[in-house]
């Protein structure tokens, strides 16, 4: 089979490329700050980028213009994150292909780590938030806040998923992230990574069975309107980052890095509330749609026991330990 990913990777550039020519600042006198991301209408991306704008540009009405370019106009994250070093794009909102950049972010794929958004508001908003932010620095990156893709739930057509070997046999789609695939292979099932832009037409076909996604994507995505079961598994938080490139964002003027940043970190909370009503809002939609089942999380725990033990040796335990120690009293 022809191997169409460096056409895509070239495509993405190049869609980036000629948008530097054509949309720049310089006709209106405002600096532009073009924001991709991958998300469709109504997902988390799509509203934080749009909080962002209109916060941003609240502040800078006649000195920054946001545009936003979403659905993977300009590529998959890889291709952004490569138009971000190159110049090419301003500003990149990633989830999980962050850990490929830096490896230390791949905590946040370890299962049932992350169980309540207050939590994420510690790391976020504290020392933790600070060392995850120098440690891109590193990469040329300025990490402005922790915005929200949300707890991932686990859907499929074959049946009700209540304990790993439910899993047994299906093929289950996960983002291009070799830690998610290692997760997934630990629960049994038959993980395979593909872009996000294809999962639909996939499921539609049958060329997988199954996603793992939050509520707030399964639902603009239309994952629903192709699968029969959700299990609410919680298994994996997936932040958003809101990202620039460090020689970009120094380039700027220091009034409007303060804002930039402030924004950012405001939009991080507003993502975190909104994200626990749409929660709440989309499973009672979703209830009308698929067979919805608990997991036994006991059960898929102890199948992602190992995983800890691996990235404990390549990172040491303190990582983790810290970030279970930022967990609320009772879950939100």
């Amino acid at each position: 089979m022809l191997d169409l990913a460096p056409v895509k990777r070239f495509l993405g550039l190049l869609s980036v490329f000629v948008l530097t020519l054509s949309c720049g600042g310089a006709e209106s006198g405002k600096l532009v700050i073009r924001l991709g991301h991958i998300g469709f209408p109504e997902s988390p991306f799509d509203h934080g980028a749009r909080k962002f704008k209109e916060l941003l540009e609240a502040r800078f009405p006649e000195r920054v213009e946001v545009r936003i370019f979403g659905s993977g106009q300009l590529g998959e994250d890889k291709e952004m994150l490569e138009g971000l070093r190159l110049g090419t794009l301003e500003m990149h909102v990633p989830s999980s292909v962050l850990h490929s950049v830096e490896p230390m972010f791949g905590v946040f794929d370890l299962a049932f780590l992350v169980q309540d958004r207050g939590q994420i508001e510690r790391i976020a908003e504290g020392p933790m938030g600070e060392r995850f932010r120098q440690k891109l620095l590193e990469h040329d990156l300025v990490l402005l806040g922790f915005w929200e893709n949300g707890f991932r739930m686990i859907t499929n057509n074959v049946r009700p998923v209540v304990r790993p070997e439910d899993l047994e046999g299906i093929k289950i789609r996960t983002p291009k992230d070799p830690e998610r695939v290692k997760l997934f292979k630990a629960f049994g099932a038959n993980p395979t990574s593909m872009s996000f832009g294809e999962v639909f037409s996939a499921l539609k076909q049958g060329v997988i069975d199954g996603q793992e996604n939050p509520f707030s994507q399964i639902v603009p995505a239309r994952f629903h309107e192709v699968q029969k079961y959700l299990s609410v598994s919680r298994h994996v938080y997936s932040p958003a980052y809101p990202l620039m490139s460090q020689q970009f964002f120094e380039s700027l003027d220091e009034d409007i890095q303060v804002a930039i940043r402030e924004v950012a970190e405001e939009v991080g909370r507003f993502h975190r509330e909104f994200g626990k009503k749409e929660d709440a809002r989309y499973r009672i939609m979703l209830e009308d749609e698929l067979e919805i089942t608990e997991i036994d999380f006991e059960a898929f725990a102890a199948k992602a026991g190992p995983l800890y033990e691996e990235f404990n040796e390549r990172y040491g335990p303190e990582l983790v330990e810290t970030i279970r120690s930022y967990r609320s009293k009772s879950d939100n």
